[in-house]
């Protein structure tokens, strides 16, 4: 692991200047991330759409650990793909930003809330708990944008070819715990996540279309070549005897 993220950042260095060109255009998340804190207020009616799933998640203050670690996931695979598959990058960066887009308008017309729990305690989770409370505002909460993304990224690793099975597990594993850390630190409810993930597979879809297609198609072509194959073999094994 150590060597591989050595590798990636020798990398990085050997092509700094595009590399730097592409971690700049994640400005563009930055700036629609302003429309989010325009529409995260109480604009005068709000849905309350909790399910009965929700009811029985309880509050646990640790899991706001992998729901902060959000960012650094993200990061980093931005990072990875930034460096290793430009096109990838540019795909994923795009998903991104049509997904959030898509949660903005629905924000603004579908506005919904989720109350949150007093936070008992001194201790660094609890703290951690109160900082994000006290800078996000209940409001903003279907789709979840953190699901999206988490979900959005995930596909993408596990969808590459050049990346581990064990990595994939990994990436898998975090954006797994990202998810359910939205529902169990009272960030989101169930509907959220699940409408979160739909738009996930949407917006890959949406970006990979061609190449799915053509997944599809070669999967299809291998099985009627075995099929028929198979039906060859057995008609000649029912002539032999």
């Amino acid at each position: 692991m150590r060597d591989k993220v050595k590798n990636l950042f020798i990398q990085a260095f050997k092509d700094y200047k595009n590399v730097t060109v592409r971690l700049l255009l994640l400005f563009s998340i930055a700036a629609q991330s302003k429309i989010y804190v325009l529409l995260n207020s109480y604009r005068g009616k709000v849905y309350h759409i909790q399910s009965p799933v929700d009811m029985l998640i309880p509050f646990n203050k640790y899991f706001i650990v992998p729901y902060i670690y959000w960012y650094i996931y993200l990061g980093f695979i931005f990072f990875y793909y930034a460096v290793y598959d430009e096109k990838k990058y540019f795909k994923l960066l795009a998903g991104v930003n049509l997904g959030m887009i898509i949660c903005f308008i629905i924000y603004y017309f579908y506005p919904t809330y989720v109350p949150r729990p007093q936070v008992y305690g001194e201790d660094v989770f609890a703290n951690m708990v109160r900082f994000i409370y006290e800078r996000d505002n209940p409001y903003n909460c279907f789709p979840s944008i953190h699901v999206l993304d988490s979900i959005l990224f995930a596909i993408y690793v596990n969808r590459d070819e050049t990346i581990d099975l064990k990595y994939k597990l990994y990436s898998s594993t975090i954006s797994f715990s990202i998810v359910i850390s939205t529902l169990f630190v009272k960030q989101h409810y169930f509907y959220d996540a699940v409408s979160a993930a739909i738009l996930a597979y949407i917006m890959y879809v949406a970006f990979n279309f061609k190449e799915i297609v053509e997944f599809f198609k070669s999967r299809v072509l291998v099985y009627i070549k075995s099929s028929t194959l198979m039906r060859a073999t057995l008609f000649l094994k029912a002539l032999c005897q």
